[in-house]
């Protein structure tokens, strides 16, 4: 990156950064809300799954053609 000279690009290039920082952190608030929701929900499908997975294992295999 090339160094700003001016004091006023000195102040453009501050501001950008300012807002580069406060979008990142809406980022990681969003994250981090995202991730306690999943904590929060039941672990249901993957009993479902595991049942399923039992099912098919239990099926007969298939007669041999003689």
């Amino acid at each position: 990156m090339a160094k700003p000279k001016t004091p006023k690009q000195l102040e453009i290039s501050i501001k950008s950064l300012k807002k580069k920082i406060a979008t990142l952190e809406a980022q990681k608030k969003r994250a981090e809300a995202a991730i306690k929701k999943k904590a929060t929900k039941k672990v249901v499908k993957k009993k479902v799954v595991k049942k399923a997975v039992k099912k098919m294992a239990k099926k007969k295999p298939a007669k041999k053609k003689k």
